[in-house]
């Protein structure tokens, strides 16, 4: 059995190379995994399928940014996470979404209105990536991980390290 991100790629290096069909398998295979993604991060279905129509048309619109010698799933995940935000600012209500345990003693809403790729620039490197790929790329801190050569452990403790820094900063007084 082909892996899913192994899938991706190919329908997307087909695709390149002219094949229509492919393409349009792309796209829906595509759909699916950034519905799947969003569910877990939108409550109502009909912002839900804004959002995954935004996703689907950026994707179309910047395809020809996408590295060949790149995965096409973290590419993908990030576009629907920008336009997630996107969505979100629109509406007065831009956040991260915390998908783990670990950090869920920092209020999501503590970000609200705050220029995500500013605060990511204010942490260590190793914390910042994390984030970025487990927060915005939606990858599991066990992909990660193994994307990195770390554990698991080292994977969390870096996002939760991470995102209490970035709670610090957005605390911090304005002088």
């Amino acid at each position: 059995m082909e892996d899913p991100a192994d899938a991706l790629d190919r329908l997307m290096a087909d695709a390149r190379a002219g094949d229509r069909k492919a393409y349009r398998q792309f796209l829906a295979e595509a759909s699916g995994r950034i519905r799947a993604m969003l569910s877990r991060k939108v409550g109502a279905d009909s912002e839900l399928e804004d959002v995954l129509q935004e996703s689907l048309i950026a994707l179309h619109e910047k395809r020809h940014t996408l590295d060949p010698g790149r995965p096409v799933g973290p590419w993908m995940y990030a576009i629907a996470n920008y336009k997630l935000i996107d969505h979100w600012r629109k509406r007065g209500r831009s956040r991260l979404v915390l998908d783990d345990e670990a950090d869920m003693d920092v209020a999501a809403d503590t970000f609200a209105g705050m220029d995500i790729a500013a605060l990511l620039g204010e942490l260590p490197e190793a914390q910042a990536e994390a984030i970025r790929m487990t927060h915005i790329e939606g990858m599991t801190n066990r992909e990660a991980a193994e994307r990195l050569g770390i554990g698991t452990s080292a994977m969390k403790l870096r996002v939760h390290r991470g995102m209490l820094r970035l709670k610090e900063i957005v605390d911090q007084p304005k002088t």
